[in-house]
């Protein structure tokens, strides 16, 4: 943001931008579930994440439920469990250090079990959500957990065909999304100079197994319906800043060197918007390539002003799996 402007000038901006961040937080739609996803937890030194879970059931005799807790290592892949029981309107928050004291950052996913048998289990009644302290950028931010419901009725297992992993197929559970949509990003401000809006990172979640490297193919559109092309490579868990999945992503790029609307943004034209759109390219291991995988992803802006939203989902697909470890998948 330029020095020129007046400092009152400034400071509206910010509170303008905030208030937009905050309306579009409080528009999400989430619905209680039987497994939550929740895309990053840091727990590097210097960082701090604080995990909710929330069992909203008011059945004082069958309402109570224990929830099972996999944190996954963003660089080794390896799971450490950890397990809470929620009374009816029970709630639980917790720092994620205290669940897994030698995981620095990756992600987590919290499914149902049942009270006296230990299947995981259909009791589409939780809810979660996540505050990160993120050390290294100063940043802090807040984010719901994506959550999905499950298949098999009230009660009733969900491990349908019996091989330990929690399936996104619409059998086990809702199915995982077949594209991902981020309805808008800000050009991204030149290093060098740190101006602009706030600097900008995905979060990826790769839902095919641990052995796996899963590549995601990127159409991203100006604000004129030009469009281009992109692909990022990330193991079974990532996080990057969109400039180094492409240059298009950079403002000096969109305004200099596309064929942008010169009105937009409105009222803020000096700089650039779009938005992308993402869609699973393959996955691949030692032996096995998997086609059109499913992932996940979630945008951070990084800033004093720091936000997070869950992602906007386009169709399903069958073929998403929590977390297999064979180099064959599921």
């Amino acid at each position: 943001m330029s020095n020129s402007m007046p400092r009152l000038a400034r400071a509206v901006l910010s509170l303008l931008i905030l208030a937009a961040f905050s309306a579009l937080a409080q528009a999400e739609r989430n619905d209680p579930g039987s497994l939550l996803i929740f895309p990053e937890y840091d727990a590097r030194p210097g960082s701090l994440t604080f995990l909710t879970v929330t069992n909203t059931s008011s059945d004082s005799v069958d309402g109570s439920v224990r929830v099972h807790f996999n944190y996954v290592d963003g660089e080794t892949c390896l799971k450490a469990d950890a397990w809470e029981t929620l009374t009816p309107r029970d709630t639980v928050t917790f720092l994620t250090q205290n669940h897994a004291p030698n995981h620095g950052r990756g992600f987590c996913f919290a499914y149902a079990r049942g009270m006296t048998a230990p299947s995981p289990t259909d009791f589409d009644h939780l809810i979660g959500s996540a505050v990160v302290l993120d050390g290294t950028t100063g940043s802090q931010y807040s984010i719901n957990a994506l959550v999905y419901e499950g298949r098999t009725g009230h009660g009733n297992p969900t491990d349908v065909d019996g091989d330990g992993v929690r399936d996104l197929d619409g059998l086990e559970y809702g199915m995982a999304p077949d594209k991902i949509a981020i309805p808008r990003f800000f050009g991204q401000p030149d290093p060098s100079t740190g101006g602009g809006f706030p600097h900008a990172e995905l979060v990826f979640v790769g839902m095919t197994g641990t052995q796996f490297d899963t590549t995601v193919n990127f159409l991203i559109f100006n604000d004129n319906e030009e469009v281009f092309s992109s692909q990022h490579t990330f193991g079974c868990w990532g996080r990057v800043p969109l400039t180094d999945i492409s240059g298009v992503f950079s403002n000096d790029f969109l305004r200099d060197h596309t064929n942008h609307d010169p009105g937009e943004i409105l009222g803020w034209s000096a700089f650039e918007a779009g938005w992308f759109e993402m869609d699973g390219g393959s996955a691949s291991s030692n032996t096995t390539t998997i086609p059109d995988p499913a992932f996940l992803a979630a945008l951070i802006e990084v800033d004093r002003l720091s936000s997070a939203a869950l992602p906007f989902t386009i169709g399903e697909q069958p073929n998403g799996d929590l977390l297999p470890s064979s180099l064959s998948g599921d």
